[in-house]
């Protein structure tokens, strides 16, 4: 798949909501035959994350890496450039808002996690937003849909919910609430068309 457009990704996430967060290579191999398009790598090294991305690219998914927690990796300005240019993601994930703005200089797609744990936390999160402006902001946890609710009205940009969520009932109260697209590390949560079909009887 080639690189995208922050449009393009919205849509896909639009007809994919489910997102899956992936910690190890047998997770990796069940995200790529799920029904999940879109995959967040939240674990791996330097020396691995290459040919994961190269993996889920050539089966057809987006893949995003959380920068924060690459092994053998410093996440400042030239480690950023070198997730850019040599394990070549779609896109970051990071909860620091300096790196969002190296990431998107260097062409890579960005999402801002925030934790929710109360209103200063809401309203740290909305600066942090102002401030880097990241494509796409993922709050956690994602079973708390209220905090979600008013999160999608005060950050003002498409929202992931994450963390926690381990049921579908709690994927159809994010979504909701307003968000965008939910990511879980349940395998048993990838397969959109399960999901699709449960929400309908809802």
């Amino acid at each position: 798949m080639p690189d995208i457009s922050k449009q393009q990704m919205i849509d896909i996430m639009i007809r994919h909501p489910v997102i899956a967060a992936v910690r190890d290579d047998k997770q990796l191999h069940q995200a790529m035959l799920s029904s999940a398009r879109i995959i967040f790598l939240l674990a791996g090294s330097i020396n691995n994350l290459a040919e994961r991305c190269r993996l889920l690219k050539a089966a057809n998914r987006l893949c995003f890496l959380h920068l924060d927690l690459v092994a053998g990796l410093k996440p400042d300005q030239e480690g950023v450039l070198f997730i850019a240019r040599q394990i070549r993601p779609h896109g970051i994930i990071t909860t620091r808002p300096a790196s969002i703005k190296w990431a998107r200089a260097a062409g890579l797609l960005t999402v801002q996690r925030i934790f929710l744990l109360d209103s200063s936390a809401l309203q740290d999160g909305s600066r942090h937003i102002k401030a880097s402006d990241p494509d796409l902001v993922e709050v956690l946890p994602g079973v708390a849909d209220k905090a979600i609710s008013m999160a999608v009205s005060l950050f003002d940009r498409p929202l992931i919910a994450g963390g926690l969520i381990s049921e579908r009932s709690e994927i159809l109260k994010a979504l909701g609430a307003g968000a965008l697209a939910v990511s879980t590390g349940e395998p048993e949560l990838w397969n959109l068309a399960d999901f699709e079909q449960e929400s309908s009887l809802v």
